[in-house]
């Protein structure tokens, strides 16, 4: 904490607050923290970058596949004694990887969401199958809209859904005690830091994938627009303008350093 100018500042408040406490009490005389400040340019006080990280869509699989029933129940709780319950997690955990959706848009999705529109055909429906993104969800609460983010307000979007997340969604049995699409084992909403113990945490232990859920939608984006995606779509389905999209959530890959060679001679 102390690595980052907000957290020591909080520390300083927190330590002073303690200390005006003492003093009310009566057993101490002295607030030794007041007048300490952070300097704005003090370089004890600056949060190291951190590397941005591209997932391969393999990798990002393996990971999602580690939310199997089967693969949770062979994995050790923090416990070592114990294995998770073989619930079955692998679509929601596609859900990042393959739509580029954040954690809080993720968790309230609701089965009426998943559209299949075109022909009627199974495989067909499922090839043209897309997602609208219009809730976010924070601390147990839903709002409508998503994040916004870079100031940029977004009331609503949608996403494609590629055909293999659309068969592990459809295969999905019903319940008929939620609408939620991803819901708990007692069917409520996921909060945050339950989803992380229970779902992520648990697959990363099972896949040996160190990642978050932050970085599959910058992976999804820059693997995407290296394919050649159009940017405006892209843009259109992160939710952001193609600014925002192109400076904070594309990154080089490397692919093209051949084409470079070739064409300087």
């Amino acid at each position: 904490m102390l690595t980052v100018q907000g957290g020591a500042q909080n520390i300083l408040c927190t330590l002073s607050a303690m200390a005006e406490d003492a003093i009310t009490d009566e057993v101490a005389e002295v607030n030794f923290v007041h007048g300490v400040k952070v300097r704005a340019n003090d370089p004890r006080a600056r949060k190291p970058r951190k590397a941005k990280r591209v997932f391969s869509w393999e990798r990002m699989h393996a990971f999602a596949a580690g939310g199997r029933g089967d693969a949770r129940a062979h994995t050790l709780k923090p416990d070592g004694k114990h294995c998770y319950p073989a619930h079955e997690y692998e679509p929601m955990l596609r859900a990042f990887s393959d739509t580029s959706m954040r954690l809080g848009e993720v968790l309230p999705l609701e089965r009426a969401d998943f559209r299949l529109d075109g022909c009627s055909t199974p495989d067909c429906r499922v090839a043209s199958a897309h997602v609208p993104v219009k809730r976010t969800a924070h601390a147990g609460a839903v709002e409508q809209g998503t994040k916004t983010d870079h100031g940029e307000p977004v009331p609503g979007r949608v996403v494609p859904c590629p055909p293999t997340l659309g068969r592990l969604l459809q295969a999905r049995p019903t319940r008929i005690d939620t609408p939620l699409l991803f819901p708990t084992p007692t069917g409520k909403l996921f909060w945050e830091r339950n989803f992380y113990r229970d779902v992520w945490c648990p697959a990363i232990q099972a896949s040996g994938i160190e990642c978050t859920p932050h970085e599959f939608r910058h992976s999804y984006l820059s693997l995407l627009r290296a394919e050649g995606v159009d940017d405006v779509d892209l843009a259109a389905i992160a939710g952001h303008t193609v600014e925002t999209m192109l400076g904070h959530y594309t990154h080089p890959l490397g692919r093209s350093f051949d084409k470079v060679r070739g064409l300087i001679g």
